[in-house]
């Protein structure tokens, strides 16, 4: 079993890349099982994340992190009863994403609630593909259309802001020693070429 986080920022193209990871895998002979993004859900069903009140983005933040891993666990474990064929799990976003929406002091507040530190989230993961924004590199094609939760929008302060979080995230994830950034140059295709080469090199075939 191998466990992939597929993260950067905004509209580098993870959710096309997740598409193609599973035809690509199952084609292979694997079972492909996909984790979503829980503060995609969370959005949907009425979690503000810009909200001013302490209190509630605590317990959001704390709850979307909850979520999460209980999420990956539930999976990890359906995963083991495949024994006929090798499995592959990979996240839209890993817990350490979450960390790059809150300061320092809530975060230390909330692992230590919950009894993790971030040692232990980075070794829950096997490899850590960073898709760049398209806000880097790849401006045209910068969008919110495929994400209507998408708090970034296609204009210069929009661009910006998805750029620092694009650099937010790299950083969150930098000390895993898997760990691989696939930019923008060439076409989109070259991107979701490089995804696949990484996780094909992760997992021996």
């Amino acid at each position: 079993m191998k466990k992939i986080v597929l993260t950067g920022g905004p509209c580098g193209g993870k959710t096309t890349a997740l598409t193609t990871i599973v035809q690509h895998f199952t084609a292979l002979g694997y079972k492909v099982f996909t984790i979503p993004e829980v503060p995609t859900i969370f959005i949907q069903s009425g979690m503000d994340y810009l909200t001013t009140n302490r209190a509630f983005f605590y317990q959001g933040e704390k709850s979307t992190m909850e979520i999460q891993m209980a999420l990956e666990n539930a999976f990890i474990k359906m995963a083991e009863t495949i024994t006929d064929c090798p499995t592959l799990l990979v996240c839209d976003r890993g817990l350490l994403d979450i960390t790059v929406y809150m300061g320092n002091e809530i975060w230390k507040q909330i692992s230590e609630d919950l009894g993790v530190t971030r040692e232990q989230l980075l070794g829950r993961y096997d490899g850590v593909l960073h898709l760049v924004t398209a806000a880097d590199g790849a401006e045209a094609y910068y969008t919110t259309a495929n994400n209507a939760q998408r708090l970034e929008k296609a204009d210069e302060e929009g661009l910006a802001t998805a750029r620092s979080l694009d650099q937010r995230t790299l950083k969150a994830w930098s000390d895993h020693p898997q760990h691989f950034v696939i930019g923008n140059e060439g076409d989109f295709q070259n991107k979701l070429n490089r995804v696949i080469e990484l996780i094909t090199k992760m997992t021996g075939d």
